[in-house]
């Protein structure tokens, strides 16, 4: 299991997603790519912050930052999940947890224990070099980071 950080480059991946195949070195060659990881469709987190999310796309936009989400649900869960709270983006199956698992991006630690092994909630910017610009890891899954906080912090790993 890889522990990425700001500054590594990461190991490029394939996955299913709700537009197709999404492969990471050929969307960030024009853009950044901001992938979100998170725990799980239809969580009152997640819904609440797709809403955010959705209002401050263009704010993602001008930064020329697309973001992609990741989770293990099945592409026909995500496209159910994108109807129901309008998403604005691609979501990314990772069935199997690979790229989770490289990213560290796993629950190993919670009081709740029906949620050990699923997706833990961080955000990680890529650039076209697969180098790691920004990274953020929820310290328990349903802490989000506020969105201006998120853009403030790509901004410096812009700048």
């Amino acid at each position: 299991m890889s522990m990425y950080e700001v500054g590594d480059i990461v190991e490029d991946f394939e996955l299913q997603s709700t537009n197709g195949t999404y492969r990471l070195s050929d969307r960030v060659k024009d853009n950044y790519a901001l992938l979100y990881f998170y725990v799980v469709n239809f969580g009152k987190t997640c819904t609440d912050y797709m809403a955010i999310m959705n209002e401050r796309l263009p704010d993602l936009q001008r930064r020329k930052v697309e973001l992609v989400h990741i989770n293990p649900d099945t592409v026909e869960n995500h496209r159910d999940w994108m109807r129901s709270t309008a998403s604005l983006y691609e979501h990314l199956s990772d069935a199997g947890q690979k790229v989770s698992r490289d990213f560290d991006c796993i629950i190993t630690d919670s009081p709740n224990d029906k949620i050990i092994g699923m997706t833990n909630r961080a955000f990680f910017l890529i650039d076209r070099d697969l180098r790691i610009r920004y990274c953020w890891r929820a310290d328990v899954p349903h802490d989000t980071v506020p969105f201006d906080e998120l853009l403030s912090r790509i901004d410096e790993a812009l700048s």
